[in-house]
């Protein structure tokens, strides 16, 4: 008698309702285990990883939502490894697709990629391969699906599995809308023999996953969601003005080792930082869409060896450039939405290592991306009502952005919330905002409860010229006004104060604040261009116990206020 099989829980999208159902599928498990070890030479999968090789190994359709680095390759590279089965993975990344055919040529799988750099002789080839059972996995980007040699190919050969990578493309009001992912559906439905098809995104909110699958005609898929925190990256948000940013940055690549990528928004400013660098004695290039290919594969080639160690960058790389190491990704502005940062900030830390994100931003960086969007988001589209839901959508998204940039709480609870995961804590402790909260000697969980309600108190004017001061966090009685005797450092720590709240944007504990008076040399010192700010260093070698008593003083005077979260702002109106 034959033992019971083993079977697998999963859930199912009923394209019916949009709602998910639980159920079972038969358990692979040990196959793939072994078979995982035998080519890749890991000893385990990634969360989410065995869940969907499962469904492909059980004929099911498949929607993955997964971080940036958690391995989505894996998926479905692996079932594409049964003896006679033959995979076309469907992406818009040609980077990624050049990278991954190379990896797997160097394990012994028999891959190949179709772009504009093959001959006809070439792809008749690869053709040919794929005919006699020779090819494991075709690559190839959207717009090849409807060229008429490959209608030809598909027509005439067995696919068993269709991988659609990037796919949250095929949303029309998407940050990252390809109208040829509109078409992926029709060709599916076009071929002979309908294959498995698995969809994979590292950006779509959970609203936007029934919509993904009805416009690829999935079948009843398996849902596999494994969360977007990446909780080895640490998170920030500075308010810089360009000028500030210049030597933020120069700072930055000086104390931060390994390797980076600093996003720009234009060409122009690629090639001038990458030139601000070089001559700074910084190993880096500039990459964007117009370079040739030869140059472009130089620059990425020598990018995953280690060298330039820093790439400046527009969005055309990084999406599809498989390194595990990248230890920072700067961002010199910010992006248009959450979704497009969300893969920037992403490409950090890979490997699971610690890493960092910041993103550099000021009011009008956003003044600036309004302007390009309204008129222009949605311009493609010849319905005159679809082109203003478009631009309204890429507005919203912006928005988002911002909020992000602007938000006192943990930076990564905002944009958890915004791809709509649930979170049981309110604070990271990995992030700008949690840090700078727990400076204060305070419960960032605390702060967060109380910030709000704190937010610009600092008391009113009175006749006398002083202010009176209301404790921070309460709404009790005014305090008296406190005497105010001038101290010869009070000079520094008000200038101090006032040059660090117009360089930041905002304020600073009392720990950080003496900290940089005395001329501490904390990363976060460095890393926030405090050592430039008049004040700073100036009372090296005093007290701390005196320069917590002028503070106070100070506060008490109203000549500085506490803002939200406790910190030290100046009293100027």
């Amino acid at each position: 008698m034959k033992g019971k099989r083993s079977m697998m829980d999963v859930d199912y999208l009923d394209m019916r309702t949009g709602q998910v159902r639980r159920g079972e599928l038969r358990d692979y498990s040990k196959a793939a285990l072994a078979q995982l070890d035998k080519v890749y030479g890991y000893g385990s999968f990634r969360p989410g990883q065995l869940e969907a090789v499962n469904a492909i190994l059980n004929r099911h359709d498949l929607i993955a939502v997964m971080p940036t680095g958690s391995g989505k390759s894996v998926c479905y590279q692996l079932p594409a490894l049964r003896e006679g089965s033959f995979t076309i993975v469907v992406s818009p990344l040609r980077a990624l697709m050049r990278d991954q055919v190379q990896a797997l040529q160097a394990r012994g799988v028999p891959a190949a990629l179709i772009d504009s750099g093959v001959t006809p002789k070439q792809r008749q080839s690869i053709y040919d391969m794929a005919h006699g059972g020779g090819l494991r996995i075709l690559y190839v980007a959207p717009e090849r699906l409807w060229t008429d040699d490959f209608l030809f190919f598909a027509q005439s050969t067995r696919i068993d599995l269709m991988a659609v990578d990037e796919a949250h493309c095929v949303l029309q009001w998407g940050n990252d809308f390809r109208s040829s992912y509109l078409h992926i559906g029709e060709f599916i439905a076009g071929l002979p023999s309908r294959p498995v098809v698995a969809a994979f995104t590292a950006t779509a909110t959970r609203g936007q996953v029934p919509e993904i699958a009805e416009k690829l005609g999935l079948d009843q898929p398996v849902r596999i969601g494994t969360g977007f925190d990446r909780p080895n990256i640490r998170f920030d948000a500075l308010k810089l003005k360009p000028s500030a940013r210049k030597r933020f940055i120069l700072d930055w690549t000086d104390g931060h080792e390994g390797s980076g990528i600093i996003y720009c928004n234009t060409i122009k400013d690629c090639d001038s930082w990458a030139e601000r660098l070089v001559k700074h004695g910084v190993d880096a290039a500039a990459f964007y869409a117009p370079l040739t290919d030869k140059d472009k594969a130089r620059i990425q080639d020598g990018f995953l060896a280690g060298s330039p160690r820093v790439i400046c960058a527009t969005t055309a790389f990084g999406m599809g450039v498989d390194k595990p190491d990248v230890r920072w990704v700067v961002n010199n502005g910010p992006c248009e939405s959450l979704e497009a940062f969300y893969q920037e900030a992403g490409r950090a830390g890979r490997d699971g290592q610690p890493a960092r994100s910041v993103v550099l931003w000021t009011d009008s960086d956003f003044i600036n991306w309004r302007y390009r969007l309204q008129g222009h988001a949605g311009s493609a589209l010849e319905d005159p009502e679809l082109r203003e839901r478009a631009e309204r959508a890429a507005l919203g998204r912006l928005d988002a952005m911002q909020q992000y940039c602007e938000a006192d709480e943990c930076l990564r609870r905002v944009l958890l919330d915004y791809f709509g995961e649930d979170q049981d804590r309110e604070y990271c402790d990995n992030c700008g905002n949690c840090t700078y909260a727990a400076d204060c000697d305070v419960d960032p969980h605390e702060l967060r409860r109380k910030g709000r309600s704190t937010r610009r108190r600092g008391g009113t004017k009175t006749g006398t010229g002083r202010k009176t001061v209301r404790k921070s966090g309460t709404d009790g009685p005014e305090e008296e006004p406190q005497p105010y005797e001038p101290h010869p450092e009070d000079e520094a720590i008000v200038s101090f104060v006032a040059g660090r709240q117009k360089l930041i944007g905002r304020g600073f504990g009392d720990r950080k604040t003496i900290r940089s008076l005395l001329g501490g040399t904390g990363e976060d010192v460095g890393d926030q261009g405090l050592d430039q700010v008049d004040g700073y260093g100036e009372l090296a070698g005093m007290d701390e116990q005196r320069i917590k008593d002028r503070i106070a003083a100070l506060v008490g005077a109203g000549i500085l206020k506490r803002g939200v979260y406790h910190t030290l702002i100046s009293g100027k109106e």
